[in-house]
């Protein structure tokens, strides 16, 4: 039980218990792993509210350069597919060199043990600027964390989600 080390994931990779697809050596820091910004982004549009459970409507773009506005949030997306095994969960942490120009990552970087798939996140600037980052620069670290004893593994809505997903919490 614990985080684990460069070793340990390492380790999980080559037996094939850890899937992180495409994946470089470089990316693997000595407790975590850096995953890569995918190049579209999705961001609420054409509503005056949102009520919480009803449907969100998003406008999706694609580009090499994302611009995230002063003051916005946007939804974003790894580049890497991850499959976590059922005794492993994951914590995402935005890199520094980011939050310290003022991007922030929203409290919803918990990954459960069993998720597969691209992650979806959702990214605020607090600037009153515009931050651009280039599609496929490292911008986020991947945490492992072994579980006490292996659990049943994730079965939710977001399972296998390949490309960037918007709320999904509609009654």
């Amino acid at each position: 039980m614990g985080v684990l080390s460069s070793t340990s994931i390492k380790e999980l990779i080559q037996k094939g218990k850890l899937i992180i697809k495409p994946l470089d050596e470089g990316q693997i820091q000595p407790a975590s792993v850096d995953l890569r910004l995918a190049n579209e982004v999705m961001k609420v549009e054409g509503q005056n509210c949102i009520e919480f459970g009803k449907e969100v409507k998003y406008r999706k773009t694609v580009s090499d350069k994302i611009t995230l506005e002063p003051k916005t949030h946007i939804l974003v997306r790894t580049i890497e597919y991850t499959g976590l095994p059922n005794n492993v969960a994951g914590i995402i942490k935005l890199r520094s060199s980011l939050s310290r120009i003022g991007v922030m990552l929203n409290n919803a970087g918990w990954i459960d043990p069993g998720f597969k798939g691209t992650i979806t996140l959702s990214m605020f600037n607090s600037n009153n600027i515009p931050v651009k980052i280039k599609t496929g620069e490292r911008f986020v670290q991947l945490i492992l964390i072994r579980l006490d004893k292996e659990s049943s593994g994730y079965s939710g809505k977001y399972l296998e989600q390949i490309e960037i997903t918007g709320n999904r919490h509609i009654h």
